[in-house]
């Protein structure tokens, strides 16, 4: 059996299959399109960038720089992703981070601020949405948190 026998058996292709192509190839398209976006908008784990630890190791940086928000039942730490120490890291050697302990170069009076730059964790996904935008959450919180402030004040006001 040859190819135009095959063809000559099954048909050449008309107006039905190329109508059929074409609905597949639309669904196909919306459907990619919809399953995408999980791996675009990824949440990837992140936490303060201190440009001192930045050679050092993941595990490494959080224990030294970022505070501890909870400790999950199998013991692991999970840290905070907005706060940082407030130290000065630039007097402190690599070795002394290396065997930084936190419960004696911590203490509770040790000032927690905000974050302006992020590390992301790159274990699962080198770059997300997440990770490229997260200048324009700083912009945000800058200029819609105190207009929705205003906002919500002048409602108040005018009630």
């Amino acid at each position: 059996m040859t190819k135009g026998d095959l063809n000559e058996y099954i048909g050449e292709i008309g107006v039905y299959q190329w109508r059929v192509f074409v609905v597949v190839f639309l669904f196909t398209i919306y459907c990619t399109d919809c399953i995408q976006i999980i791996f675009l908008g990824a949440d990837m784990p992140h936490w303060c960038r201190v440009p001192e630890l930045e050679d050092l190791p993941y595990e490494v940086q959080k224990n030294v720089a970022i505070p501890a928000r909870s400790v999950n039942r199998d013991g692991s730490v999970e840290h905070s992703s907005c706060e940082m120490f407030s130290l000065n890291y630039s007097i402190y050697s690599r070795s002394q981070f290396n065997s930084w302990n936190r419960s004696l170069m911590v203490t509770n009076e040790t000032s927690i601020v905000k974050c302006s730059e992020w590390v992301y964790d790159q274990s699962q996904f080198t770059s997300t949405i997440v990770s490229k935008v997260s200048s324009l959450t700083l912009l945000l919180d800058a200029i819609v948190r105190p207009t929705l402030v205003r906002l919500r004040l002048l409602v108040y006001i005018k009630q």
